[in-house]
Order: C-alpha cells, then sequence, then structure tokens
C-alpha cells in the first residue's frame, strides 16, 4: 500500500489543484460568461462522446490492464499488446462512426424538440469519441507501470486551464460561441498529444510489427472479456451521463446547464476516489494474478474507509456552504434550483467511495461476467427511473435516479464479493465515521450565519473541518490516517 499512499498523495494534490481550477469556472467564469443554454451545450458536448466511448474502444482498455500481467512476462509481451489494442480502437471507431452516421436522422431528431442546437455539433462528438477513445486506453497503458501523476495533470489541470482559455476568448469576442464549441476538438486533441508525449518520454511507447504472441487463444480471451466489458463500461458510461442527455433532450439545454453546474459540486467530492483507483486497479490485477487474497481484503477495507474519511468531509462542508456557494454565483438563485441535486448525488458519490473498489475486484476476477451483467441491468433500471422522474421531478428527479441505482448497484457488488471472497469493505470503523459525520452535519447547519459569505464560508469551513478531523483523528478511524500523521510529526520534529 506504501506506492499507493505515494502515488495517490502526489496525484491528490494536482487532482485538487485542477478541481480547484474548474470549481472556479463552475461558479464564477461559466455563469458569469455564459449562459445556462450554452454552459448546457459544453456539458452535453463531451458527455455524449464519453457515453459512446466505451463502446467505440470495444472493451480493449480494461482488458490491457486485465492481461498486461501475463504478457509482461514474456519478451516484447507488452509491446505487443499495446499494438494490438490500439489497433482495436482504430477499428472500433471505424465501426461506431458507421453507426452513428447510419442512425444520424433518428438521433438528431430526439433532440429536436428541446436542445435542437445539440445537432449542429454531431462532428464536435464524433472527433471527441476518437480522442478519448485512445486517451483512456493510452491512461490504463501509463497506469501499468504505476505513473499516475504527470496523466492527473493533464486531465485534471490542463484540460480545465485550456478549457478556461476557450471561455475567456469567447467573453473577450476573439472567438464566437460556435467557434468555441468546435475548439472542443482542439482542446481534446491537445489532451491526447500530451499525454502521448508523456508516455514517449518515459520511454514505454513503443509498438512492434509482430504480433506473434498475440495468438489465436489469447484474441479468444481477450474477446470474451473484452466484451463483457465493453457492455459493463458502456453501461457504466450510461448511468453517468445518461442523466445529461434526457434532460437535454427532454427538458432543454438550459435545464442541462442548471444540473451539470450543480452536479459538478458534488463530483469533488468523489475526486480521492478516482486517484486511488487509478493505481489500486493494476495491483489488485496483480493479486489476482498471484491469489493473493488476504491483500486484496486489506486494500478493500483500507480503501473503503479512507475514501469515506476524504468524501464525508467534503460532502458536510458542500451541504452547510451551499447557499454560500449559490450567493458567489453570477444568477445564482437560478442555479439554487438544483440544490436537492446535489444533495443526492452527493449523498451517491460518499456511498460509493464506501463500498470501495468492488468493480475493479469483480472486473480484474474471474467473475467479471457478474460485473458487466449487473451494470446492464442497473442501465435498464436507471433509464426507466429517468423516464420516470424528470417529467415529474425535473433535475431533482434525475439526481434521485442516479442516486438510487448507484446504491442497488452498490449493495449488489458487496454481497456478491462477500459470497465469492468471504470478505466486506465495511468494519466497526466505518459505523464510527458515519456517527462523527452526522454529528458534525448537524453541527455545521447549526452555526450561526455571518453577514459576510465569504467570512461564513471560511469561518464555517474551518470549524467543520477542526470537528471532523479532530473526531477522526481521536477516535482512531484510519491506522493509516492516523499513522501517516505521527510519521509527518515525527519527521517534522527531528528536522
Amino acid at each position: 500500500m506504501g506506492v499507493v499512499i505515494k502515488q495517490s498523495s502526489i496525484s491528490a494534490f494536482f487532482t485538487y489543484l485542477g478541481a480547484a481550477i474548474g470549481f472556479v469556472n463552475t461558479i464564477i467564469l461559466y455563469p458569469s460568461f455564459m449562459t445556462t443554454e450554452q454552459i448546457g451545450l459544453l456539458r452535453v458536448i463531451p458527455s455524449s462522446a464519453f457515453l459512446i466511448m466505451s463502446f467505440a474502444q470495444l472493451g480493449i482498455g480494461q482488458a490491457l490492464l486485465k492481461f498486461a500481467p501475463e504478457l509482461k512476462k514474456k519478451p516484447e509481451g507488452l509491446t505487443q499488446l499495446i499494438t494490438f489494442c490500439v489497433l482495436v480502437v482504430l477499428f472500433g471507431f471505424l465501426l461506431t462512426c458507421g453507426v452513428l452516421y447510419a442512425f444520424k436522422a433518428p438521433i438528431t431528431a430526439y433532440f429536436s424538440a428541446k436542445s435542437a442546437l445539440l445537432s449542429e455539433y454531431f462532428l464536435v462528438v464524433v472527433v471527441l469519441i476518437f480522442f478519448l477513445s485512445l486517451h483512456s486506453l493510452l491512461e490504463a497503458y501509463s497506469r501499468l507501470f504505476l505513473k499516475i501523476i504527470i496523466q492527473n495533470i493533464i486531465k485534471e489541470i490542463l484540460l480545465r486551464i485550456m478549457l478556461t482559455i476557450g471561455v475567456s476568448l469567447y467573453y473577450l469576442q476573439f472567438i464566437s460561441f460556435h467557434q468555441l464549441a468546435y475548439g472542443l476538438i482542439i482542446i481534446y486533441g491537445l489532451m491526447l498529444l500530451s499525454l502521448i508525449g508523456y508516455i514517449l518520454w518515459m520511454g514505454e511507447l513503443k509498438f512492434s510489427l509482430k504480433l506473434n504472441l498475440i495468438d489465436k487463444s489469447l484474441i479468444r480471451r481477450i474477446g470474451v472479456y473484452s466484451l463483457f466489458v465493453m457492455i459493463g463500461a458502456g453501461s457504466t458510461n450510461i448511468i453517468l451521463n445518461i442523466d445529461q442527455i434526457m434532460i437535454s433532450s427532454t427538458l432543454g439545454l438550459s435545464a442541462n446547464g442548471i444540473y451539470s453546474t450543480v452536479f459538478y459540486f458534488a463530483v469533488m467530492i468523489e475526486l480521492s476516489r478516482r486517484v486511488i483507483a487509478q493505481i489500486t486497479t493494476p495491483l489488485v490485477s496483480d493479486l489476482l494474478e498471484n491469489q493473493d487474497f488476504v491483500a486484496i481484503e486489506k486494500i478493500y477495507k483500507q480503501t473503503s474507509i479512507n475514501q469515506m474519511v476524504v468524501g464525508g468531509l467534503f460532502f458536510i462542508g458542500l451541504v452547510c456552504n451551499l447557499d454560500n456557494l449559490f450567493a458567489l454565483m453570477s444568477n445564482g438563485s437560478e442555479f439554487a434550483t438544483g440544490r436537492y441535486v446535489v444533495y443526492f448525488i452527493g449523498l451517491s458519490k460518499v456511498m460509493d467511495m464506501a463500498f470501495a473498489n468492488s468493480s475493479q475486484i469483480i472486473s480484474m476476477s474471474e467473475y467479471y461476467k457478474f460485473n458487466v451483467v449487473t451494470i446492464a441491468l442497473l442501465t435498464v433500471l436507471m433509464i426507466v427511473l429517468n423516464l420516470v422522474l424528470i417529467p415529474a421531478y425535473g433535475i431533482s428527479g434525475a439526481a434521485f435516479a442516479s442516486l438510487s441505482a448507484l446504491f442497488i448497484f452498490g449493495m449488489t457488488k458487496m454481497i456478491f464479493i462477500k459470497y465469492k471472497f468471504g470478505f466486506i469493505p465495511f468494519s466497526r470503523e466505518n459505523g464510527i465515521l458515519l456517527l462523527i459525520g452526522i454529528v458534525v452535519l448537524l453541527v455545521g447547519l447549526a452555526l450561526p450565519r455571518l453577514e459576510h459569505v465569504l467570512v461564513d464560508l471560511v469561518v464555517r469551513s474551518v470549524v467543520i473541518g477542526i470537528v471532523y478531523c479532530g473526531a477522526v483523528l481521536f477516535f482512531n478511524v484510519s491506522a493509516e490516517i492516523n499513522g501517516g500523521i505521527k510519521h509527518f510529526l515525527k519527521k517534522a520534529s527531528t528536522d
């Protein structure tokens, strides 16, 4: 776990720095420089590309992580594997293009009533699918070397800075909004080129003209695995992005602008989960290859409690400061209609973090098909819930649909892992942490509101942070966190 902590700690710094940039964009820049309809369009274009990307990638990114431990034992095994994976992505993209253009008329008709503007940027979505497919594959490849810091800088910081520059150029009237929307191609293209440049700099991006190690037997195994992963990953992306697409088609781009903006508040809660997942997935793959279930259980429990500590703190701080955040926004009263979106999505993120790396354990094991089947079934549930709840309750209904689907999915995975492997992510410490979180949330809400918004935000956040962190340390909820702080204090005292 030492590698995980070291890489995750450094990556977490850059991830949260990028989140801070994104938060400024979301709170100040976008609402001040663009209408809610324009915000909704800039959000739904990448969301549409992400939704389709998993199918275009044909599940090969996860297959790379799955079969790399086996292939890297052989000379040029990893080189031939990445070459094969890139070829699969290229084939999958061409296949996806054919399907998309064959069904272009019904796709554009679906958005014609409430979001006709989206149809004008069909080409942008297609190009982004290609860039994101390759970027996702190369991200997975760089994680094989337990190198996640630079790729997080590229995705979390560079991408957001480029978006900031693009929106600012539009506001200063150097470019039109139409050019800004097409500029997404340049922005995501540069993100991909930056990652390629980094892997080249590491000296690890090597391709082979020979694929003799990728024999028919291996291709068959990769194909079966990738098929299930494609269904599973595609279903996951549907769960993550279908709400924006259905809101855009049912309620309009303006409603999606509000939803996607307040949704981002809650997304910040799970940033640490993303960082940890990047480094634990290849480790879990190696441990499963060696049948080291004791180590897997240890990572499983550590990931659950540590992610819950961080996620709980951010959720409490967000809920208690929500009025302050809306007050800081241009047209904050308009965005305040998404208050319940923050509650529901924020709660779903903390819950998902508490369930730890269940998906990675199942998808890397011989039981990966179970993950796929449950995700596919939950995708259907998610779509049905959105169809029922969005017309009835608007964007709040979409958020509640996400919470419900993720809760069912998380419980299902946990029960399955308990049945197959004999362990669960929760311990006595999780219960103690839950009680701490409830008490601190009540304290934060009960604090008297100060007149100045920024002063209130800072004071409220400091009080919440001190009470929450103090309680976590006092009750020794996380041995890793307490041990890390003791090590830091000991080192500081000796310097």
